[in-house]
């Protein structure tokens, strides 16, 4: 004969006391229909014994309503076996609190299929302990989808293990949790992963994260990747993680990351990584504070790109660091942006360089009032004849004299 409660309406079921639920023999508990099971709530399950709960084949496992499995305790979850576990739907397991998937043991969370791994929500994620976190086996978290990534917390991201850590989907995370990785977290990232870094995520990162990264890792950042770097990301760098980029990676720096370099990062590039920057991208205020030894190792190249703005702005002994070659092909935009100080102190040997055709027609006015006697009387006659009158008005007494006597 069936047990009484069999017949019991799903109403009824309902209405049990915790008391009466507790009392009934396990014999009733199996012969309980699917419908019946859906009626128990959270209060009348967890009234059930250990004993009970496991006599429930996987049916009425299945019949038990999402509300009831969000009031579970944890007593009752670990009560369950693992094959039951492992028969709870999708519906079930996103139900679950996360003291309750904390209170499942190793091997019963890593014995969850894929389908209910990946009905975890991103809020069960992030309420995890580290400890349950890293119960997951590496499969499980290589399988974590964008929504379930994004619910890490910076805690929980810093204390994987490094297998999780590697085996974890970086580009699902959002530029605020990578930015939130610590120095370690960082430095245990694999090579693929630091390539795989989305543009916003390269982005977040401050310097001292960037540090860690090795010269294979930073090297290998895309093209993509290494423009989204931003000015104070790269103006925050140390010269020797900034020299650990390619030269084609310095090439294609911006003109806004360029202008983010101050002058001890530039002064302390490796002739190689200077010689690939594109000189014009300066600013004025940068070029002030090249040394003499940086303005020697620009390439002729790099010199002839220079801005009359940019020329205007390197010091005198700058100025006499130029070859004799890279003065004389100074175009007359670039000669206009010397300034009366530069030519004043120029050499006489860097002076009488000057194109007859560019170099002396570009001298302002104002450069000309720097003009010695001396430097005068190094050029040859043609140069002396490409000064134009307006230039000769701002010459001194004594150096218009001597280019008088030059043309003469």
């Amino acid at each position: 004969m069936a047990p009484v409660i069999s017949y019991l309406s799903v109403w009824q079921i309902a209405g049990l006391s915790t008391t009466a639920i507790g009392a009934l023999r396990t014999a009733s508990i199996a012969s309980l229909a699917t419908t019946q099971v859906a009626a128990l709530n959270a209060d009348e399950v967890n009234a059930l014994t250990s004993t009970d709960l496991q006599y429930l084949v996987t049916t009425q496992v299945q019949a038990i309503s999402s509300t009831t499995m969000q009031g579970l305790i944890e007593a009752q979850i670990q009560a369950f076996t693992n094959t039951q576990i492992t028969e709870f739907t999708s519906t079930q397991v996103s139900a679950l609190t996360g003291a309750a998937i904390g209170a499942l043991s190793a091997t019963e969370l890593q014995n969850l299929t894929s389908t209910q791994a990946n009905a975890l929500t991103a809020s069960q994620i992030g309420s995890l302990a580290t400890t349950v976190l890293n119960n997951l086996t590496t499969t499980q978290v290589a399988a974590l989808n964008t929504t379930q990534a994004q619910g890490l917390t910076t805690t929980q991201l810093n204390a994987l293990s490094i297998a999780n850590l590697n085996a974890l989907d970086v580009t699902g995370l959002d530029p605020t949790q990578v930015s939130g990785l610590d120095t370690t977290a960082i430095g245990n990232l694999t090579d693929t992963q630091v390539a795989t870094l989305t543009p916003a995520e390269v982005a977040a990162m401050n310097a001292s994260q960037i540090a860690q990264l090795t010269t294979t890792e930073l090297q290998n950042l895309s093209t993509t990747q290494a423009n989204a770097l931003t000015a104070i990301q790269i103006g925050s760098l140390s010269t020797t993680v900034l020299n650990n980029l390619t030269t084609t990676q310095v090439a294609a720096l911006s003109t806004t990351q360029v202008q983010g370099l101050y002058w001890a990062q530039l002064n302390g590039l490796s002739t190689s990584n200077l010689n690939a920057l594109d000189a014009a991208l300066l600013s004025p205020v940068q070029v002030v504070g090249l040394n003499t030894t940086t303005i020697s190792n620009l390439t002729s190249t790099q010199v002839s790109t220079l801005t009359a703005a940019e020329i205007a702005a390197v010091t005198a002994g700058g100025i006499n660091v130029l070859t004799t070659t890279e003065i004389a092909a100074l175009t007359t935009t670039q000669a206009g942006g010397l300034t009366s100080a530069q030519i004043a102190g120029m050499t006489t040997t860097n002076f009488s360089a000057l194109s007859s055709t560019s170099g002396i027609p570009g001298l302002t006015p104002s450069a000309i009032a720097g003009l010695t006697t001396g430097e005068i009387n190094s050029l040859s006659t043609t140069q002396g004849h490409a000064f134009i009158m307006s230039q000769i008005s701002a010459m001194s007494i004594d150096v218009a004299s001597a280019l008088a006597a030059l043309i003469q």
